[in-house]
């Protein structure tokens, strides 16, 4: 196998796995903070350490949406480049 369709597939199955890796971990954390949320509301408080729970979880859920959507474009970007730019 040539070099050039050893890297279309190492960014196809990087942009195949990433982009919906990404929308599950929103969706997941998501789920999980809003629950917590509506918990929060119906009770009235939070002790901190869930208050903490909650705000640590939603870093996690922006932080490694983003990094993985960024590892995503990323592959797409490289993808495309490669299948636009004519072989050497």
């Amino acid at each position: 196998m040539n070099r050039r369709k050893e890297l279309l597939q190492h960014y196809l199955t990087m942009l195949v796995l990433s982009a919906p890796a990404a929308a599950i971990v929103w969706f997941v954390f998501h789920g999980v903070y809003e629950n917590l949320s509506i918990t929060e509301k119906a009770v009235g408080y939070v002790d901190p350490v869930t208050q903490m729970g909650i705000t640590l979880g939603y870093f996690v859920m922006i932080g490694g949406t983003v990094i993985l959507a960024a590892i995503a474009a990323w592959s797409a970007i490289q993808l495309l480049r490669l299948l636009i730019v004519p072989r050497r």
